[in-house]
């Protein structure tokens, strides 16, 4: 693809960081952004998703790095409007690094994605690395044969992204015993091997410096993980539905409206009858900003900071095994519930809800 900057050539490498809905992926790259800001390196962040009105496109952007995004669809499916992307940021920042972060229900990367751009071959740009990035807990459960909440067409996209992997962060392990994250680690190493696993709280800047520290050194080889079965891996797709919101939100007290929303949208999920892969919703207040993040896997809901009232602007990204009609009855019933109980005024000034496409890439290298 034909550079836009003006100016001399600079390189930019481009990390992939995958992984299924709720792994924390964004949080780890939005803290990786703040450690190399204060190095003085400079970043850029491309987020992606099947809808629009990202909650993660703005909590990057809040966090000071350059953000550009994919919506509409999976960056696979889409690479010609990725590498436009890739080219606005290059022009806008110059980021020495980028974190490319796929939508959570997406696998095959290295064949659609790294490879496509490789033999594209930008001047300065330069494929770095793929991280997977998937919640202990549900690692654990498939490590030991458990039922894991999702159907096989699910599990399978699951599954296919840890096969694939180069690196792979057994992330949100200050959620579990000690003990019990290093038994996961012994399993996950052993299931795959050849592949580098590490554990991560990335909320802990020590703990994602050693991510930055093994993919820092430059480019790495991306193997991939094999064929992928695409009728399956559009069965479990199509069997997710999305739902996204902005909501207008009138209140006095701000974390306590924020709690009750929180508390309505997590029941939400199973009022619609299937397991929440997925709940975001940013909350932009007077103040600052506030994420929160809510799956099935979620005893307790986040903490939430003091939030400044009366307005807040609410963006709302959910996804649930379920019928699309369905999320979207149960998250507005949701919306609803929370006004009285919180003792605010609630008004929902725009959603879609729909089920993804086939993938189809719009290039592939096996």
């Amino acid at each position: 693809m034909k550079r836009t900057s003006k100016g001399p050539a600079r390189s930019m490498l481009i990390h992939l960081v995958g992984g299924f809905l709720g792994s924390g992926k964004t949080t780890a790259i939005v803290e990786a952004c703040r450690l190399l800001m204060r190095r003085g390196i400079t970043v850029g962040v491309v987020t992606n998703d099947q809808g629009k009105n990202l909650v993660d496109t703005a909590f990057v952007r809040a966090a000071g790095a350059a953000a550009a995004e994919v919506s509409g669809g999976c960056f696979c499916c889409n690479l010609p409007d990725f590498e436009r992307r890739l080219a606005e940021l290059e022009e806008a920042a110059a980021p020495q690094v980028v974190f490319a972060e796929p939508v959570g229900s997406c696998t095959d990367l290295v064949a659609t994605i790294a490879r496509p751009l490789a033999r594209r071959g930008a001047a300065g740009w330069a494929m770095g690395s793929l991280t997977v990035v998937t919640d202990i807990r549900l690692l654990r459960r498939r490590l030991h044969d458990e039922p894991l909440p999702f159907s096989s067409e699910v599990i399978y996209i699951f599954d296919t992204q840890l096969d694939e992997a180069e690196l792979i962060i057994v992330n949100k392990s200050d959620l579990v015993p000690a003990e019990r994250a290093e038994e996961v680690l012994g399993l996950a190493a052993a299931r795959f091997p050849g592949k580098r696993v590490i554990l991560q709280n990335s909320r802990d800047p020590q703990s994602v410096e050693r991510w930055l520290g093994l993919i820092g050194g430059g480019v790495h080889p991306l193997a991939g993980g094999g064929a992928v079965d695409y009728d399956r891996y559009a069965a479990g797709e199509m069997r997710l539905a999305w739902y996204d919101a902005s909501v207008v939100v009138q209140a006095e007290d701000g974390a306590a409206a924020v709690r009750i929303l929180m508390e309505e949208l997590r029941a939400a999920s199973r009022d619609a009858g299937g397991p929440a892969a997925h709940i975001k919703l940013l909350v932009e207040h007077r103040d600052g900003v506030f994420k929160g993040s809510l799956t099935d896997a979620e005893a307790a809901l986040p903490d939430v900071p003091a939030i400044a009232g009366p307005r807040m602007k609410v963006v709302v990204n959910a996804r649930a095994e379920t019928h699309a009609e369905d999320l979207r009855s149960a998250m507005r019933a949701a919306l609803e519930r929370a006004a009285p109980r919180g003792g605010m005024e609630v008004r929902v000034t725009e959603e879609q809800s729909f089920h993804p496409f086939r993938p189809v890439p719009s290039e592939r290298i096996p």
